[in-house]
């Protein structure tokens, strides 16, 4: 009989693990749509939240993680061929 209610208390704990995980993430999308919603400026510059695309990027545009884009990385480079002398 011990045992049994051994079980029933450890399903409970892991039922009620799993609920509180589903309602934290849950209220998170739901907060996060309501701020989108919203026009939350704040959005942009949350360090809890992870930004995949680039807003109001010209068509052709490609994403490049982790680098500085500037006019020293876009300008292309000349190189110089030295002309064969016979």
């Amino acid at each position: 009989m011990l045992i049994l209610i051994e079980i029933i208390f450890i399903i409970l704990g892991i039922i009620g693990l799993v609920f509180i995980t589903w309602w934290f993430h849950f209220r998170k999308h739901m907060l996060l749509s309501k701020r989108i919603n919203d026009c939350d400026e704040t959005l942009l510059s949350d360090s809890g939240l992870n930004i995949e695309s680039v807003f109001q990027a010209p068509p052709g545009s490609m994403i490049h993680p982790y680098i500085i884009i500037n006019e020293d990385t876009t300008t292309p480079s000349t190189i110089t061929i030295p002309d064969k002398q016979s």
